[in-house]
């Protein structure tokens, strides 16, 4: 008897071991050739209800890979952008315990240019139902410089990339789009916006421009989850290429901050959410500067933290200030209180003063 159980025990361990190296919708859960395709169980029909499903596209070492949705119709919710029945998650790196880059359904198609250095992981759930034809998806791999081949020309020669451009000009800033921006001006903007962001998101922009120029940042539009201290959902802004430049400011609110100028030919820009509380978010646009046009140039070195009606919090810690046109700031400047607050407080006086001698006349 004893036997017979070990073997009954074998033969599961066996089939479960089989089994975990389907992905649960059809066909393997590891993708390791060059280029493929992936979809839903049944996809274009479709798919079955309380579905779990898992891909990890391994392009191995050094490697660059390209994501694609080529069709999405997964069911949605009632608010934009919201997933809470069906999704397709799309994660950076082995497995779901790497930086999200995206969830999506409905029928709003991914990015067309995700691309992770290394491996992706995608996971597919339904709940109990209302299905959809799910999705279809293809993927691609090459080893820098060459770009990964789009989905649509498998097989052919990577192009050349553009002159000037390096590797890292690929890197995806996880909010769609590239991280490297450059050029005389440019915009980008929060995942989904305006809709909602997702939560526990993680994006990066580094914004270059020409030697001896200066970057301009303006928040066209904000709105970003508000907290005393940003420990929610927040922009921080760095004066050079990295997190170990100087911070000038940590932003969240629905004020947008003052216009921001770099003292050197970069910024850095990330945007971090948490897992509750999303908001629309921000766009943003920036401009190529000669430094010897733009006025009242940074001198600060405090740390200070202001509050403002609109709940815009920052947090200064570098000699970078940003530039403000008076009339439209978004924030106090440093070590004082603004005019309209002045004016209001000598407006009070006055009365006060006049209740006081009338009493007195009594």
């Amino acid at each position: 008897m004893a036997r017979v159980t070990f073997l009954i025990w074998c033969l599961f361990a066996v089939f479960q071991a089989g089994s975990s190296a389907d992905s649960g919708c059809g066909g393997p859960r590891e993708l390791t050739a060059g280029s493929g395709t992936f979809s839903s169980a049944n996809y274009p029909s479709p798919y079955p209800v309380n579905l779990t499903c898992e891909w990890l596209i391994s392009a191995g070492p050094g490697k660059v890979t390209m994501l694609q949705f080529t069709t999405m119709d997964v069911e949605g919710g009632f608010r934009p952008n919201e997933c809470p029945y069906d999704s397709v998650k799309v994660y950076d790196g082995g497995d779901a315990s790497g930086p999200p880059r995206g969830q999506y359904c409905a029928t709003n198609i991914p990015p067309p240019d995700l691309v992770f250095f290394g491996d992706a992981f995608v996971v597919f759930t339904s709940d109990e139902r209302n299905t959809r034809p799910g999705f279809s998806a293809c993927y691609s791999t090459s080893t820098p410089p060459a770009l990964p081949t789009p989905c649509g020309n498998v097989g052919t020669q990577a192009p050349t990339p553009p002159p000037l451009r390096p590797v890292t000009a690929w890197v995806e800033s996880g909010c769609g789009g590239p991280r490297d921006l450059s050029g005389p001006s440019g915009s980008f903007s929060s995942l989904q916006h305006p809709a909602n962001y997702p939560h526990s998101h993680h994006c990066e922009w580094l914004i270059t421009v020409d030697p001896g120029m200066v970057v301009t940042l303006t928040f066209d539009v904000f709105d970003v989850e508000h907290h005393d201290t940003c420990s929610r959902d927040s922009v921080l802004v760095y004066d050079g290429p990295s997190t170990s430049a100087g911070l000038i400011g940590e932003y969240c609110g629905n004020v947008p901050p003052r216009r921001i100028v770099s003292s050197g030919e970069q910024l850095y820009v990330i945007f971090n959410t948490d897992d509750e509380n999303a908001s629309t978010g921000f766009s943003a646009s920036f401009l190529a500067a000669d430094p010897s046009q733009v006025t009242d140039l940074p001198t600060t070195t405090s740390k200070i933290h202001v509050t403002t009606t609109g709940g815009s919090h920052v947090t200064k810690t570098t000699s970078q200030r940003p530039i403000a046109d008076p009339t439209t700031e978004g924030n106090n400047p440093a070590g004082g209180a603004s005019s309209s607050f002045q004016a209001t407080h000598i407006a009070w006086m006055v009365v006060m003063r006049v209740v006081l001698m009338f009493l007195q006349s009594i």
